[in-house]
């Protein structure tokens, strides 16, 4: 992989596996002065439970919810999808450091594809449909960062990130997804902090 000194324009693809379809929602809320953001990729029921099959079949807990109440009716009434029988498949859970470390990723990620960050990156929280282009570079951030303690090395991880190109993210998703690859987000996690001391 190479990394170019400047984040690429990165613009969603109406060539997404839904013709366009954002799937993923994020929310953002408030615990005890502490920020939290928990990203979900939104699929159909059948599919989702297949996921989590095979994931559960290598070790791997998988969380499914149901898509309003992981992020409340609202977000869905907008656009001409319908979403009857998709649920939220959780990516991850971050909060405080760990989620400002990656609040770059997430302004730029968003920006790029014209999503108004104010939901994630302001106090005020809320919820917001995502993407699929963005919505896998976002859970490259979560998946990536979520173990790890120094935050010099979440910063190295957020920047790497950003650097990335849609192909290089797409990858990477999958290798971090595949319930065959189990290390693929170590993998990821090496590539992108080993030059931290």
């Amino acid at each position: 992989m190479t990394l170019t000194s400047k984040p690429p324009q990165r613009r969603s693809s109406p060539q997404s596996s839904y013709g366009g379809r954002p799937v993923f929602g994020a929310r953002r809320t408030h615990r005890e002065q502490t920020a939290r953001a928990v990203l979900y990729e939104l699929l159909p029921r059948a599919q989702a439970e297949e996921r989590r099959r095979r994931c559960e079949r290598n070790g791997r807990r998988v969380v499914l919810r149901e898509r309003n109440e992981a992020l409340g009716d609202e977000v869905f009434e907008t656009g001409h999808w319908t979403w009857e029988d998709w649920v939220a498949l959780k990516v991850g859970r971050l909060e405080g450091p760990r989620f400002q470390a990656i609040l770059s990723v997430v302004r730029q990620t968003l920006d790029s594809v014209d999503v108004d960050p104010a939901p994630l990156a302001t106090t005020r929280g809320g919820n917001l449909l995502i993407p699929e282009d963005a919505g896998i570079r976002l859970a490259l951030a979560f998946v990536g960062v979520k173990p790890l303690q120094r935050y010099d090395r979440m910063r190295a991880m957020a920047r790497g990130l950003d650097r990335m190109s849609n192909e290089e993210c797409y990858y990477w998703h999958a290798l971090c997804r595949s319930p065959s690859t189990p290390n693929g987000a170590k993998a990821l996690r090496t590539l992108l902090t080993s030059h931290i001391d």
